[in-house]
């Protein structure tokens, strides 16, 4: 699998360096590059040691199944073929009409702001349309999120291979269609308990001061927010594959560090899968393995150090949103916390029990300990951490709950838990269908901007203008996670000007 590796670890760190090149200082880019390429080109040599390759008649058809899943998922999303773009894409289509047709790094003179944000998913495809036609930057976006997510597939088929062709496409089509995203039980509970009113659509809300909310990885969040979910997806499918293979380990190394760029939350949902992985190889391997491990740390330190500076120097980090629970002002906020746990993420236990932990039962059991520790805390209004970083635990348990559902379907009948699980599951195929019924029915055609005329008239033709005014009462906050902090180290030594 040195090839799959090779293409993984380019894609996603090509923005990185591509940030290196267009945003720092020369002979710091070509320091950082150069540890960068010495870095990729060591993980990828030690993966050679492994030996576990596919063969080509098991890889072909994986291949195929894997980019047209892909292509299915991406071209029913919001930024492929569905008449209808959400709100977020007032911002989306301006950083990509940026990137295309400004000086990089951005900068507004106006507000005297250099953007701070993390851009690796738009970079690729707004430099080729600056080069080629800033119209055909919608079709680039497409063909990138195609390529990361058809990445993902066949990591997880790599993941899956003891199983036939068939149920592994089975396991996928699971995932991608409800995964472990419950839809049902808020909406009752607010219905039965008119008096919760915390309860705020399909999450909870603690005094206005704390979310606690899940939103589904290949519908909403996938089409809404690319930036954030393709590299989740994309990373802990490959983690999965490969964790307990110990040459893997540089190369897991750099695609954690190279996920910054795209998105810090992919990183932090990646990190304790990360930090067990390394734990385990190196109780396995000893003691010259940590020390190789430790060299390429620093490598991989000196080539990403820049990315880690620059996410720091965000004004992101100073917004007064940024709490933990127990901050939100309720005394018995451990209720709240304990009851989003369960009816998000427990639940599926009651039905499936020591079932759900057949498919990798150590990455359930991480995957749960990550959202015990990512739900107590909150960075931006709407929590962005709690929504982007959870993405990796919910892939984990929505290919548990697929995987149980595909090789376990003869249990159907015959034990009541399982056959009423598997109507629970099929009960939360409610909010696929009511996401596509409104973007093909109820939202038709309420597109309101493009990447060619990013700019809405009643929100102004200045970026920061726009977010300012499409997010009125929350505008300091989203102000700031759009920012780079005045006069600080990454402006005054690190960034081209």
């Amino acid at each position: 699998m040195k090839k799959l590796t090779a293409v993984t670890l380019a894609y996603i760190s090509l923005p990185t360096f591509l940030f290196l090149f267009l945003w720092l200082k020369f002979y710091i880019a070509v320091c950082a590059v150069a540890a960068l390429l010495l870095a990729f080109y060591l993980a990828v040599k030690y993966v050679q040691a492994d030996g576990a390759d596919l063969d080509r008649a098991k890889f072909v058809p994986l291949l195929g199944s894997s980019f047209f899943l892909s292509f299915l998922v991406c071209i029913f999303s919001e930024f492929g073929w569905l008449p209808y773009q959400s709100y977020d894409y007032l911002a989306h289509n301006f950083k990509f009409n940026m990137l295309a047709t400004d000086d990089i790094p951005l900068y507004d003179e106006a507000r005297g702001i250099y953007m701070c944000y993390y851009l690796g998913n738009y970079i690729v495809p707004s430099l080729l349309g600056k080069y080629t036609s800033l119209s055909l930057v919608k079709l680039y976006f497409f063909l990138w999120s195609s390529l990361g997510i058809g990445l993902s597939f066949i990591w997880i088929q790599v993941k899956l291979i003891g199983l036939t062709h068939y149920k592994r496409v089975l396991v996928i089509c699971a995932a991608v269609v409800v995964g472990c995203y419950v839809c049902v039980i808020f909406p009752v509970l607010s219905w039965l308990f008119p008096d919760w009113t915390f309860i705020d659509k399909n999450g909870i809300s603690i005094n206005n001061e704390f979310v606690l909310n899940q939103i589904p990885v290949f519908t909403r969040n996938l089409s809404e927010s690319p930036q954030h979910a393709l590299p989740a997806i994309l990373g802990i499918s490959f983690l999965l594959a490969v964790i307990n293979r110990p040459t893997y380990i540089f190369a897991l190394a750099y695609f954690f560090l190279s996920t910054l760029f795209l998105t810090p939350f992919a990183a932090i949902g990646l990190s304790g899968f990360m930090l067990m992985g390394f734990v385990r190889n190196v109780y396995r391997e000893g003691k010259e393995y940590f020390r190789r491990a430790l060299v390429y740390g620093v490598l991989l330190l000196t080539g990403f150090l820049p990315v880690i500076i620059f996410l720091l120097s965000s004004e992101a980090t100073d917004m007064e949103s940024n709490r933990v629970i127990w901050q939100a002002g309720a005394v018995h906020w451990w209720g709240y916390y304990s009851l989003y746990l369960f009816s998000a993420y427990g639940i599926w236990f009651v039905f499936f029990r020591n079932d759900l932990l057949l498919f990798d039962s150590r990455a359930v059991v991480i995957s749960l300990v990550s959202v015990l520790i990512l739900s107590l805390f909150q960075i931006g209004h709407f929590n962005d951490l709690n929504i982007r970083s959870a993405i990796i635990p919910q892939v984990v348990l929505g290919l548990s709950i697929g995987y149980v559902i595909v090789t376990q379907v003869k249990l159907r009948f015959r034990q009541v838990l399982f056959t009423l699980g598997m109507l629970f599951w099929g009960m939360n195929l409610l909010s696929p269908v009511k996401f596509f019924y409104d973007r093909f029915f109820t939202f038709r055609g309420l597109i309101k901007t493009t990447i060619e005329a990013p700019s809405d008239p009643r929100l102004g033709s200045n970026y920061y203008d726009t977010i300012e005014k499409a997010y009125q009462g929350h505008e300091i906050e989203v102000l700031k996670q759009y920012s780079l902090k005045r006069g600080g180290f990454f402006e005054e030594y690190l960034l081209k000007k």
